[in-house]
């Protein structure tokens, strides 16, 4: 058999469905509002409990996956419209993009494991959040030799390795993907997704109010960050989580191996928030408050190559033409363009098995 090729999409790019199979978050929707019959016909009052999952400290897997009494939400299907140019020449592979990364990495690497081709090797793909979870995957294997066994070419689009501020955004202010009339709640079952944490900025983002870095007691990924009222329902083991993940990140292909070919693209054309002004205990009170670069609206190019090091960036496409927001980064010709000529390219004999 031929090498397969595997698309990972980003967060939110894959339905969920509750235990009987019926859809509980329609992922199309998402951007002009879900109504009743996106979320399994409940109404608005069930949402929260819904979507919000519960964790317990020291365990990557969720002990709950919804906290409406007798549910339990899991992954369904990759939406097409993102990707229905990569979808082309590559399969889905749909995971619960609310849950702790390393949990989904495991998964993944389980899932290579056992379809894995019996002649030839995967090639991945990844958009966004599903380029942290293959690089964790990576860095799970128990050896460096044991993932490129697996993969021979791997093509990173847009991936928050050193994290973003959207993810900030939905935890600190909330989101009017449920609504306009559903941001609290958007809010509160934000902030018991570790995989929210998990892509919160890793570089210092919080700023005092003279505009210069506050003390990393103070910055979003320790209790610190989040004074009073700005707290509430923000968990220290999500924190901890961050940090364990960030660090876990650091090096993003050094388990890739040199039996794999590796490409990251990132875009540098949209403006991207960095950072936020903390004056006292008090946070700033909307989005618009923050402070951008150059990106693709949620990566930050210059930011994500200096925290990703030399080997890194000498992996980065950086598009400074008209690229896709953020979003739609997947159906971008030149994206999609040097994804198929990537994918041509001879790689390295494989490494032995173990």
């Amino acid at each position: 058999m031929a090498d397969r090729t595997l698309l990972v999409p980003g967060t939110q790019a894959t339905n969920l469905a509750d235990q009987n199979g019926k859809i509980v978050y329609n992922a199309v929707r998402v951007s002009v509002g879900l109504q009743k019959d996106d979320l399994g016909g409940r109404p608005p009052s069930e949402w929260q409990a819904l979507l919000s999952t519960e964790h317990r400290p020291g365990l990557w897997a969720p002990t709950k996956t919804s906290l409406e009494p007798g549910t339990e939400v899991t992954e369904h299907s990759v939406v097409g419209t993102p990707y229905d140019r990569m979808l082309s020449f590559a399969e889905p592979w749909p995971y619960d993009w609310r849950l702790d990364m390393r949990y989904n990495a495991l998964k993944l690497l389980r899932y290579l494991e056992r379809n894995a081709p019996q002649e030839g090797r995967w090639n991945l793909i990844a958009h966004s959040q599903g380029g942290i979870i293959i690089v964790l995957a990576s860095k799970l294997a128990s050896r460096v030799d044991d993932f490129a066994h697996l993969v021979g070419r791997v093509v990173l689009v847009g991936a928050p390795l050193a994290g973003t501020m959207r993810a900030t955004e939905a935890i600190l202010w909330g989101s009017t993907g449920l609504g306009a009339d559903q941001v609290d709640a958007a809010r509160g079952m934000a902030r018991t997704w570790p995989a929210l944490y998990q892509m919160m900025p890793s570089w210092r983002a919080v700023l005092d109010k003279d505009g210069n870095e506050a003390p990393d007691d103070q910055q979003l990924v320790q209790p610190g960050g989040w004074p009073g009222a700005w707290g509430t329902g923000i968990q220290d083991d999500l924190l901890l989580r961050t940090r364990e993940v960030q660090a876990l990140l650091h090096g993003p292909m050094s388990n890739f191996g040199p039996s794999m070919l590796a490409r990251a693209v990132l875009g540098k054309k949209q403006m991207s928030p960095v950072t936020l002004v903390r004056n006292g205990n008090d946070l700033p009170a909307d989005r618009n408050q923050m402070a951008s670069q150059l990106g693709d609206s949620l990566v930050p190019a210059q930011r994500t190559l200096d925290w990703g090091g030399t080997m890194y960036a000498n992996h980065v496409l950086l598009l400074t033409g008209k690229p896709e927001r953020h979003a739609m980064l997947c159906q971008d010709e030149d994206v999609v363009a040097t994804t198929k000529k990537f994918l041509k390219q001879k790689t390295p004999p494989a490494p032995a098995s173990a």
